[in-house]
């Protein structure tokens, strides 16, 4: 058992070390782009989507699920807060970046705000099983106390656009597979 943690710590490292290096030297101010209030029909293929408040932090993760709608599948982070311990609204979600990496098909999503993780990760991975479009969710473990990342491993080549909307706070993020 011990060596197949060291071996997923491995791939873990390597993957995000990978991704870093391309996104670090890929990025440009023409492919930062910031999500939306509302859906507004703009799709991203590549580049880094940011959004949320720097200020918004004891952020719950409640719920990371999925649906299917005409020509793309919806993703959808359900979030809180909590104020001395009890359930707070908020209104905003709390800063976080979305990469968009076309030729590795991956969306990594990081959320900040030092997120609680309260959902059931056999549930959220159950929801995507049968997704067209994405082939694999890889929900790594929280390795600082003020961020939390995981990543989408996509079937096809796709863009995406993030929004968020409000009562209840839920970032939502559009992935459309590209047209042959």
């Amino acid at each position: 058992m011990q060596i197949g943690i060291k071996k997923f710590f491995l791939v873990f490292f390597c993957v995000i070390l990978g991704t870093l290096e391309q996104v670090k030297s890929e990025i440009h101010p023409d492919k930062v782009f910031t999500a939306d209030s509302k859906k507004t029909g703009a799709f991203q293929r590549d580049g880094i989507i940011i959004g949320g408040d720097q200020a918004i932090h004891e952020v719950i993760v409640k719920d990371i699920r999925q649906a299917v709608n005409q020509g793309f599948e919806r993703m959808v982070i359900d979030l809180e807060t909590s104020f001395n311990g009890e359930p707070s609204p908020i209104e905003r979600p709390p800063y976080y970046q979305l990469a968009v990496t076309p030729d590795e098909r991956r969306l990594i999503i990081t959320l900040w705000g030092g997120p609680k993780l309260q959902f059931k990760p056999n549930k959220v991975l159950n929801a995507f099983k049968k997704s067209a479009v994405v082939e694999k969710v890889l929900l790594f473990p929280k390795l600082e106390e003020g961020s939390w990342t995981f990543a989408l491993e996509l079937k096809v080549d796709a863009s995406v656009e993030v929004f968020e909307l409000s009562h209840p706070v839920r970032v939502i993020v559009d992935i459309r597979p590209k047209k042959s």
